[in-house]
């Protein structure tokens, strides 16, 4: 039965909020140099496996040395300049019921959660991260093993601060509850 009181009017979409307008704040452009520092330790990893099988069966001297190296150094910068574009596209904004998170180059991907539906946060930080000075904050809701938000490329003292405003958020709405 219903409460006589209840009742679900419509919206009209012209008066929702217009969350783009929401200020987003970028994470540190010192991530950079953690996207940059991985993906040319991959880049010389997959340099080394190439140069290995190519002079071994066929030789320096073969036009397909030359043509991989070529495209090597093409694709190094290619991920040089996608690094910088990557970095600049993410960023993250917090309201008063949800947080927000936006990346992507060519495919744009925001992520909002509301912080009702968090179950926990972490800060983690890999070798990389712990050189330059930045963690991630990664963001549980129920039903994964694997985290529904992350933000890489913050100051530890940010990101401690914003996994201290979302759980005690968490905790307020269970409380209510």
């Amino acid at each position: 039965m219903l409460d006589p009181g209840f009742e679900n009017n419509p919206i009209l979409v012209d008066d929702l909020p217009d969350v783009s307008a929401q200020p987003f704040q970028p994470i540190e452009y010192k991530y950079i140099q953690v996207l940059r520092i991985s993906n040319s330790l991959f880049m010389l990893i997959l340099l080394i496996i190439f140069c290995t099988i190519v002079i071994t069966q066929i030789g320096m001297d073969h036009w397909v040395f030359y043509t991989g190296i070529s495209l090597w150094v093409v694709m190094f910068i290619l991920m040089l300049l996608f690094t910088k574009a990557s970095v600049r596209n993410k960023s993250f904004a917090i309201r008063t019921h949800d947080i927000s998170f936006k990346k992507g180059v060519f495919f744009r991907e925001w992520t909002t959660i509301s912080f009702n539906r968090v179950q926990h946060c972490e800060i983690t930080k890999g070798v990389i991260d712990n050189l330059v000075g930045l963690v991630e904050l990664k963001v549980f809701t129920a039903g994964g093993s694997s985290s529904d938000l992350a933000i890489p490329g913050l100051k530890p003292d940010l990101a401690a601060r914003l996994k201290e405003h979302i759980m005690n958020k968490v905790e307020y709405h269970d409380e209510e509850e």
